[in-house]
């Protein structure tokens, strides 16, 4: 018992010690790194902690030692605040906000950029309406990470008539020269944004620039529930434009945000598993849920929305979204009085 009793209180000390660190050192943090002064703060925290044990000896005085620097700390935590000023990553410096008017939404800042590389590429931002009346589905979209078992990004495009597509993105809003850590997402590090924008931009930049595999499944939805499901990502997507908030690897991320958006508009009650919190098996979850539309089993689903190979041929392509699911653009339909093209060429 003594034996277990001592394991315990050194978990607890480890532990605690930990979180402290890592909390002073990265709360807030910006692409520059820790300051030299948050180290300094560590060290002394941790020789008091290690101090309060030697010259009492008591376990009690060390945890309690410990106790308040984590208290004070956690309501420092609490007084950091997020930002829309700060100096934004060239491909996130702007963020889409809409204006909604009965079934027309009218986007503006939608991202719709063309990649050489993942660093080479040309700029460019667009405005553009979509009528709710002409939603025809959404898809679910899924970029497990290469290397990281379980790590990947999700995301959602919503279908128009007309073969429109509109891209969803949930992402942290990274700085100039910041990159994305998961403990940094733990501690206020970055904000979150709705990145919104063309297939051509947000899907192409996974599949051809980036070569992770990208899944794109076809969501099973009533037309409904699909409207309320777009409008509801809207609605937080304008409200983060006018308050920010942080990313949180936890709790807010890519996958919990779609999933409390599903939750809000549908019957669905989306358990708490593994697989959000570890996104690549994500689809496996929408899968056992009905989510996705299809008459086959798992794996062969996998198989038929892996659209690599397509995302490859298509490059480059106006009708990319098209072509990534096997579809050809549809014919257009003549309007009244005008002989259709084929008729001509007979």
């Amino acid at each position: 018992m003594r034996l277990l009793a001592h394991v315990g209180f050194l978990l607890i000390l480890l532990l605690g010690t930990t979180w402290l660190a890592a909390a002073v050192l990265l709360t807030g943090g910006g692409p520059q790194g820790p300051e030299a002064r948050r180290y300094a703060v560590v060290v002394l925290l941790v020789a008091l902690v290690g101090l309060a044990w030697w010259r009492s000896g008591s376990r009690g005085a060390a945890l309690g030692v410990l106790a308040g620097p984590c208290v004070a700390v956690f309501l420092w935590i609490r007084t950091v605040q997020p930002s829309s000023t700060r100096d934004w990553a060239p491909d996130l410096v702007r963020a889409a906000r809409a204006d909604v008017q009965g079934s027309r939404v009218t986007f503006h800042d939608l991202r719709d950029f063309r990649y050489r590389s993942t660093t080479d590429w040309d700029a460019a931002w667009k405005s553009d309406t979509y009528d709710t009346q002409d939603l025809v589905r959404a898809w679910y979209i899924v970029e497990p990470f290469s290397g990281f078992e379980g790590a990947a990004h999700t995301l959602v495009s919503f279908e128009f008539s007309g073969d429109r597509f509109l891209a969803f993105s949930v992402e942290i809003r990274r700085e100039r020269g910041e990159t994305y850590s998961v403990l940094g997402g733990l501690f206020r590090q970055y904000e979150i944004i709705y990145v919104v924008g063309d297939e051509r931009d947000l899907v192409q930049l996974r599949s051809n620039h980036r070569r992770d595999d990208v899944y794109v499944y076809p969501v099973r939805a009533s037309k409904e529930r699909t409207v309320a499901f777009f409008l509801d990502m809207v609605q937080r997507m304008n409200a983060l434009h006018e308050r920010p908030e942080f990313y949180d690897s936890l709790v807010s991320n890519c996958t919990t945000n779609l999933v409390r958006h599903l939750e809000k508009v549908s019957e669905t009650n989306v358990p708490y598993d593994h697989r959000t919190l570890l996104p690549a098996y994500s689809d496996e979850l929408a899968f056992a849920l009905g989510l996705i539309d299809t008459d086959v089993g798992l794996e062969e689903t996998r198989k038929r929305h892996h659209i690599n190979a397509l995302a490859l041929a298509a490059q480059g392509r106006d009708d990319f979204s098209l072509l990534i699911r096997g579809r050809a653009p549809a014919a257009p339909t003549p309007s009244r009085g005008e002989t259709p093209a084929h008729a001509v060429s007979q």
